[in-house]
């Protein structure tokens, strides 16, 4: 640490004088830290203060020649940046270019975006056409097979016997329920297999549709219906005579039936293969048509 010779505060780095030996701080010395730098070492070793310059016949000239050397240097530094900046702006054209290319490949972007999202609104809409299309042609089918098994029967609970007479089964029921038609009225009667089930259903197909209406309203007026009714040895086994309904309408009429336990609704039943619904003896009844008509067990 110095002590300024003029100003007596303490300094850390300042000047010191050739002739009177004298240590000054820059600000007393009257010449700037980067200026003091720029002399160099041989003109530093020779710098006097201004006491010792007005001693000096040269006296006049040295500052002159001193605030010169600080301009000069001052003068190069700003010449310097400028050249530094003239070359990174000689790039600028190049740089507005790309610029402009890019906007020009966003905006075709943005219009290809456009486009394409106009194209998957237009192709949303369509699936939906197409799906509504798609369900209503599967209603239609349903609703095609399940008309034609209007004039079919299933019956359920006979055990599979070998060299059984399917026509002799059906008219032991038909003497049972108390309703006797002609054997020229079934169109044909075989046993199907049941799914996910070794049991296989007899299935007895009318002529005549009100025959077999008349035949399931008298199988259901008889209660407890069963093998030993029918003359057949064995464990008894209640007996089922019921509308034949296709797999869609089967898979319906299971979730109507729960879901009417769980509304407590008290009659589920089929007629002429639909599927109606009644909540209790004061109510009026409807139809279940599709899975979309479950809705209407509230």
């Amino acid at each position: 640490m110095k002590l300024c010779s003029l100003c007596n505060t303490k300094f850390t780095d300042g000047v010191q004088c050739a002739s009177c030996k004298k240590v000054l701080d820059f600000g007393c010395a009257n010449i700037s830290e980067s200026g003091w730098r720029k002399l160099g070492a041989d003109r530093r070793a020779q710098w006097r203060c201004a006491s010792c310059k007005l001693s000096s016949p040269v006296a006049s000239a040295l500052p002159a020649q001193a605030e010169a050397t600080d301009s000069a240097a001052s003068l190069e530094t700003i010449l310097r940046e400028i050249r530094d900046m003239k070359r990174q702006l000689t790039s600028l054209p190049t740089l507005v270019e790309e610029i402009r290319l890019i906007k020009d490949e966003i905006s075709e972007l943005k219009a290809a975006c456009d486009i394409s999202r106009n194209k998957v609104e237009e192709f949303n809409t369509r699936l939906l056409e197409v799906e509504a299309e798609l369900a209503k042609t599967k209603h239609e089918l349903t609703a095609q097979e399940q008309r034609s098994r209007l004039n079919n029967v299933e019956i359920k609970g006979i055990p599979l016997k070998k060299g059984e007479n399917l026509f002799s089964l059906v008219d032991a029921i038909g003497r049972k329920i108390d309703y006797v038609f002609p054997k020229s009225q079934i169109n044909y009667i075989s046993r199907v297999p049941m799914y996910n089930s070794n049991e296989k259903l007899i299935i007895v197909s009318f002529l005549n549709r009100y025959i077999k209406e008349d035949f399931i309203a008298a199988a259901r007026s008889t209660r407890n219906l069963s093998t030993t009714d029918l003359g057949l040895l064995g464990a008894p086994q209640r007996v089922f005579v019921n509308d034949h309904l296709s797999a869609d309408s089967k898979k319906l009429l299971t979730n109507v039936k729960n879901l009417a336990k769980e509304k407590h609704y008290e009659y589920v039943w089929v007629k002429h293969g639909k599927i109606h619904v009644r909540k209790n003896n004061t109510s009026k009844a409807f139809v279940i048509v599709r899975p979309n008509d479950l809705n209407k067990v509230a």
